[in-house]
């Protein structure tokens, strides 16, 4: 699926067809490209179900819930983050489930058969498990996945979508029967798979603009496992227990129960036995984690990566030369190394738009086009129109001077911008943070309230459509989309729809290519490091964990507690 946030605000998410919201080099160095580091795609050794015990309740931590985000539903713009994928995740399936090492295969439990019975025009054929049905016992069945198709569509602007990559691209959907369906795109497709892996929306909810944004504080029907049987808005505190209509393997679990905390707070819920698990993202919780008797850290690759968003509608960022600037300037090897290290894991940076570390095509686009240079970052000022005086740049008589809005409770947000200000610092451009409670602090990115923004993004299985949303269209604040720059490269349109359409591997990752350096011209957002998956949990918690392409777990009927 896809992806938000990690920290909560860490991290805003990509679904399916978009990204889901989700943290010394000396002076004039370069950083060296290195290997990013080898780290396992999944960090927990699976259990066999018959050492699992049958009952048992898993305590999980999270930096928001649905309610908080302004909405349940993980194909909205609000609801496209981490937290609220994570916890809706027992709850939801799609005809296609990730596998450990990136590709994708059919899960039974929701469809039979997958064909792309045709090139073109291209057209896919889907049977569904006519044993699935939604909570209330209704079938899942073709309608409601047509009208989830024509939701994320685009085409009515009135539903509120995190993005309608490759579903704007289908010309047809037809209903074979309740349980087989087809669509067709009016033109070559290449990430066809990734529609497929968008869980379906009821069709009564799915063909109503007003019902698809309703969910603000109570998640989408079930279509999994598990049910939200308690929701408790005011403690924030949300249960969810087997779902008495699953059609398939029985849960291991009594119960599942999510807690909003605070990021700087979770390390102590954790040894205080009032979670199972935290996931490390500062050295803090990490260190304080490992004191609990019995835990264990558990580290995997990711798909999540730090950046900083510039806000290309608002002075002093909306000058191309000045977001050039601060890429040469800020110290991306230094905060990777200060973020990573400590966790136990080797620090890499991320140069890519697209691409993370060692997934196929990625280059270090940042380090060729923006290397870190602060003379070269000196220049860009320059070309901005800046004159330095000996201590500070200025223009028109006005000093120049950035903020970085900051949620509160979330320390790795906090540490990346007091890093990107130590960076700035040194070629005396001064930087403040912005704090913000951390409910709003999505709300404000979403609406333009800022100048940079440093969270997190997390990938899907489909790099190429599914980053498309967060650079191109234009977006304006307070709309529907994922380009919280507000900006965009008009070419970007037409290198994105050849990549969308191109079958051939290698001439997709030419076009990729191009796409990069359209990006690196205009710098609407930096890359910085990814994020290794790093979790500390109970020892005797079972097939639970980090997974760079499978969050979580592979399966949430075999979590549960070993015997």
């Amino acid at each position: 699926m896809n992806r938000r946030t990690t920290a909560l605000a860490a991290v805003a998410v990509l679904s399916a067809a978009g990204l889901a919201l989700a943290g010394c080099a000396q002076p004039n160095a370069k950083p060296t490209n290195s290997e990013p580091a080898q780290l396992p795609l999944i960090g927990w050794t699976p259990v066999a179900a018959d050492d699992v015990q049958q009952g048992g309740t898993l305590s999980l931590a999270v930096l928001s819930s649905g309610t908080d985000e302004g909405n349940w539903n993980i194909s909205t713009t609000q609801g496209a983050n981490v937290p609220v994928v994570n916890m809706t995740s027992p709850l939801m399936g799609t005809p296609y489930k990730a596998t450990k090492d990136g590709q994708v295969e059919v899960d039974p439990n929701y469809a039979t058969d997958i064909k792309l019975e045709s090139d073109s025009p291209q057209t896919v054929d889907v049977k569904l498990n006519d044993k699935a049905v939604w909570e209330d016992g209704k079938p899942i069945t073709a309608n409601d996945y047509k009208a989830t198709f024509a939701a994320l569509s685009g085409k009515n602007t009135k539903f509120n979508i995190a993005s309608s990559a490759g579903f704007d691209q289908v010309s047809s959907f037809d209903v074979v029967s309740d349980y087989e369906f087809t669509f067709t795109f009016g033109e070559t497709y290449a990430d066809w798979q990734a529609l497929l892996t968008t869980p379906a929306v009821p069709a009564d909810i799915a063909s109503d603009p007003a019902k698809w944004a309703s969910f603000t504080t109570k998640p989408l029907p079930s279509s999994g496992p598990f049910v939200m049987s308690k929701i408790d808005n005011n403690a924030k505190v949300y249960t969810e227990t087997p779902n008495p209509k699953w059609w398939g393997t029985k849960p291991k679990l009594d119960q599942i129960v999510w807690k909003v905390i605070d990021q700087g707070a979770q390390a102590q819920t954790f040894a205080n036995n009032e979670i199972n698990a935290v996931e490390a993202q500062d050295v803090d919780t990490y260190t304080a984690a490992l004191k609990k008797s019995g835990a264990k850290a558990l580290s995997s690759g990711g798909l999540t990566y730090s950046q900083v968003t510039f806000n290309g509608l608002q002075a002093p960022v909306d000058n191309v030369n000045v977001r050039k600037a601060i890429a040469q300037a800020v110290d991306r090897t230094l905060i990777a190394k200060t973020a990573n290290e400590p966790l136990g894991v080797k620090a890499t940076t991320d140069g890519n738009w697209i691409f993370m570390p060692g997934q196929k095509g990625y280059e270090d686009t940042v380090g060729n086009k923006l290397p870190y240079d602060i003379d070269a970052a000196k220049k860009d000022l320059e070309a901005a129109g800046y004159k330095h005086d000996g201590s500070q740049w200025t223009k028109d008589g006005k000093q120049l001077k950035l903020s970085v809005i900051v949620p509160q409770g979330t320390k790795s947000n906090e540490l990346r911008a007091q890093q990107i200000q130590s960076s700035l610092k040194k070629i005396d451009v001064p930087v403040t943070l912005d704090e913000v409670p951390s409910a709003d602090y999505f709300d404000n990115i979403q609406n333009g309230k800022f100048e940079m923004a440093t969270f997190g993004w997390q990938g899907t299985l489909f790099p190429i459509s599914s980053t498309e949303s967060l650079f191109y269209p234009e977006m304006k604040p307070g709309g529907s989309g994922q380009n919280y720059a507000f900006v965009t490269d008009e070419k970007l349109g037409d290198l994105w729809k050849q990549a969308n359409a191109e079958l051939d591997p290698a001439k997709r990752l030419n076009i990729a290519s191009q796409i990069n350096d359209t990006i690196a011209s205009y710098v609407p957002m930096l890359p910085i490091y990814p994020y290794p998956n790093v979790q500390v949990v109970d020892k005797n918690l079972a097939n639970y964990g980090p997974g760079t392409f499978t969050d979580l777990t592979e399966d949430w009927t075999t979590v549960g507690f070993t015997k």
